[in-house]
């Protein structure tokens, strides 16, 4: 199975991605510690909408991690609000992607798009996975939604010993259209912490456990964090 045998969607505040920026520590405030989530919400510079980083652990094997991730059917079982992700571009040499997502916004909100281009790397030597992407402006706008201006992100797969990974997700986007900042950022908490549940339950499952992507290397019983 190639790497990109199916295009990997990312996922972030109300759009399916994760932003790539890395808050420093006396910046952030942690806004929830529930059933193995935590959530920390932090200012993004020139931005009136808050930025997340939100952490968990689970069992699972990096690839198990990227089929989960790359499965673009299923994103709406575990992707909080995802109505459907849409491959568009994908390039196996330089592990490059885009996506389009559409996401379901609560009345009296229109629903929002986002065109989303992503890489996924691999340090050699801890071999934690990261993948980043942002917003491009590729494709024409769908009529049915509202085109989100900005969204970049990461998901972080960093592998910690004893068959567990511990995720990291953080996010900032612009949802675009008239939404108040305060509404947005209300909803710092709900859409990581959804999302990061549902991709515990589902992980487990032998059709991404039993994955296997030759350019994912895993961690051996002597490799440490």
């Amino acid at each position: 199975m190639l790497l990109f045998a199916r295009l990997l969607v990312l996922v972030s505040l109300f759009s399916g991605a994760a932003f790539a920026y890395d808050p420093p520590a006396e910046d952030s405030r942690l806004v929830l510690d529930r059933q193995g989530v935590r959530i920390w919400s932090y200012q993004v510079p020139n931005s009136p909408l808050y930025g997340f980083k939100a952490v968990s652990t689970v069992k699972s094997s990096l690839s198990g991690l990227v089929a989960l991730i790359a499965d673009t059917e299923n994103a709406r079982k575990w992707i909080y609000r995802t109505k459907s992700v849409e491959p568009l571009e994908r390039n196996d040499a330089d592990l490059s992607f885009s996506v389009r997502v559409i996401t379901d916004f609560p009345w009296p909100f229109r629903d929002r798009e986002a065109v989303v281009s992503g890489h996924i790397v691999q340090d050699p030597q801890t071999l934690k996975v990261r993948i980043d992407s942002n917003s491009i402006n590729t494709q024409p706008p769908r009529a049915c939604c509202v085109r989100m201006p900005m969204v970049e992100g990461s998901w972080i797969f960093r592998p910690i010993g004893n068959g567990m990974v511990e995720i990291t997700m953080t996010g900032h986007a612009d949802p675009g259209g008239y939404i108040p900042a305060s509404a947005v950022n209300l909803l710092i908490q709900e859409y990581p912490y959804n999302t990061l549940k549902g991709l515990r339950k589902l992980i487990g499952d032998d059709r991404y456990q039993k994955s296997h992507f030759p350019n994912i290397h895993e961690p051996t019983a002597t490799h440490g964090p």
